[in-house]
């Protein structure tokens, strides 16, 4: 099945096809322009958007333990602990045992940390805004449809 796949996707990309046409360098491609935008954006608030995204998470999910956060992030422990940790030094956020379980820590926002994330969603909605502007919401709720297909075809095979 596999190898009649393979098949059906070279007929319909022909033999002249060059790499930068595929759907997934397509999709890194776009991803790594966002990246590259939102570094530069973040950069006059001194955190990366890999921070902002555990900075999010916790601010939405609060009490998730680091454990949690790895999963939520689909990271290992120590590229997360390492995430956290640069977020508790910036006093952004915060480590606390679990009041139902003394042997979890919980993680949460500091009032520095809801007050930079405030000030981080207005670049970021501002952004996606000008990113999504000459699309219409038709083509945007198909293309999420479909790279949420795409997610869980790849996660299956994983």
């Amino acid at each position: 099945m596999v190898n009649d796949q393979k098949e059906d996707a070279n007929k319909r990309l022909g033999k002249e096809s060059m790499i930068n046409e595929t759907t997934g360098y397509k999709i890194c491609r776009t991803a790594r322009k966002i990246h590259q935008y939102m570094t530069n954006a973040l950069a006059e608030f001194d955190i990366t958007p890999e921070q902002w995204v555990v900075l999010q998470i916790v601010r939405e999910e609060k009490g998730l333990s680091q454990q949690q956060l790895a999963e939520r992030l689909e990271k290992d422990k120590n590229s997360t602990k390492a995430l956290v940790d640069r977020l508790l030094k910036k006093g952004l956020l915060q480590r606390q045992k679990s009041e139902v379980d003394r042997r979890l820590y919980q993680l949460n926002v500091t009032n520095a940390g809801f007050l930079l994330a405030e000030k981080i969603i207005l670049v970021d909605h501002v952004f996606m805004q000008a990113l999504e502007d000459t699309i219409s919401q038709e083509e945007l709720t198909a293309f999420v449809n479909t790279l949420t297909k795409l997610e869980k075809n790849i996660t299956q095979t994983l």
